[in-house]
């Protein structure tokens, strides 16, 4: 039997028809708000038996003056994926946080880093003014208690509107489609999309990109995304491992790619091994490209093309954003965060337009050697 929702300020704020930053000033003294508006949102929040907790006082002079940054967790108990520990060997989400840190402190707010947590409910024993959610997933029940709590969230990435005021994010569906266009130019017509599924909002956002790409001039898209259910892939070495093997099968097929281009850190590397363990030659046999830069792909063999999409900014603009909703401040439901293609050797100026019709290295049939871990 389903558990009776719990009423939140957004409720009120709904059925009053006003701001939650206005409903907030008018449940407690605060701010300018006419005496019939005040009166109005009051009978009915009582109504709605709405009764704010002491962590949900974000308004309130009473706060804990602590941030949360949560990072993304796996949210199917029957199923491994990275824990929050491991995210940050990425060098992206590890710059999210420290910066994310340095953000708070500034604002005089301690930031403190959420645990992956098996039972979400784990949350509500936390005192928190407001949380930073980092590359959301599709369905994270974490999300329904932070709602439930009435705790202010801001998402750094794509977010559902439904479940967040505010969030910063790329523009995705253009950074995807500008990577895809690019390649083409440089000469691929049978392009290879790596990704590990649609169970977060950003990876969702840029394959579907992909997708509309492929429709948009009549191609059948060609997608892997099955790299998380390989074994062992909850740690970022076998994601790697699962990168090198899926674009060895691919490299070696009846119909091999000449274009990778990768929407998951860690793969692109593991893909230019892969090729490279062929026999074949980047960008001369096939480009390589990333969604997301990171150092790896600078110490790539060749240094690999892809949008730089400044986490610290990021970062930092969602912590102003968070500070905002917690003082009752009306914040921007979406801030577009900066981004810029990064090109480099990997899809290289020199490929001939006629690239496709011209033999392919000779791909080498011994085994493979025992990929080699990659972890930021």
């Amino acid at each position: 039997m389903a558990s009776p929702h719990t009423p939140t300020l957004r409720d009120v704020a709904a059925a009053a028809g006003v701001a939650a930053s206005t409903a907030s000033h008018a449940l407690n003294g605060k701010g300018r708000v006419d005496a019939a508006t005040r009166a109005r949102v009051q009978q009915i929040a009582h109504g709605l038996g709405y009764h704010p907790n002491r962590s949900a006082q974000t308004l309130r002079s009473h706060r804990t003056s602590t941030l949360a940054l949560m990072l993304p967790t796996p949210v199917l108990p029957a199923r491994e994926g990275l824990s929050s520990a491991a995210y940050l060997n990425f060098d992206w989400y590890g710059r999210v946080a420290t910066t994310a840190a340095q953000s708070a402190f500034l604002a005089d707010h301690s930031l403190l880093l959420l645990p992956s947590m098996k039972d979400p409910n784990e949350l509500r024993r936390i005192e928190m003014d407001g949380v930073l959610v980092v590359d959301p997933s599709t369905h994270d029940p974490r999300l329904d208690i932070l709602t439930t709590r009435g705790i202010p969230s801001v998402a750094v990435g794509p977010g559902n509107a439904a479940l967040f005021a505010s969030c910063i994010t790329p523009d995705l569906a253009t950074t995807t489609a500008t990577l895809m266009n690019h390649l083409t130019e440089q000469g691929a017509r049978n392009i290879l999309v790596l990704t590990p599924g649609t169970n977060s909002e950003w990876t969702r956002a840029t394959t579907m990109a992909c997708i509309h790409w492929f429709r948009d001039r009549n191609i059948k898209p060609r997608i892997s995304s099955h790299l998380t259910s390989f074994p062992g892939t909850h740690t970022v070495e076998y994601l790697a491992a699962a990168a090198y093997t899926t674009t060895r099968n691919a490299l070696t097929s009846k119909n091999p790619p000449d274009a990778i281009l990768s929407l998951t850190l860690g793969a692109a590397p593991a893909a230019a091994r892969a090729a490279h363990d062929l026999g074949l030659s980047i960008p001369g046999d096939v480009l390589i490209a990333q969604d997301i830069d990171e150092p790896a792909l600078l110490t790539s063999g060749p240094p690999i093309t892809a949008f730089d999409f400044f986490p610290e900014e990021q970062a930092a603009t969602a912590v102003q954003l968070l500070l905002a909703l917690v003082n009752g401040d009306e914040a921007a439901a979406q801030h577009l965060a900066r981004s810029k293609l990064r090109m480099r050797a990997s899809t290289g100026e020199h490929r001939i337009e006629n690239q496709r019709d011209t033999p392919r290295a000779t791909v080498r049939s011994n085994a493979p050697p025992e990929p080699r871990s990659h972890a930021r």
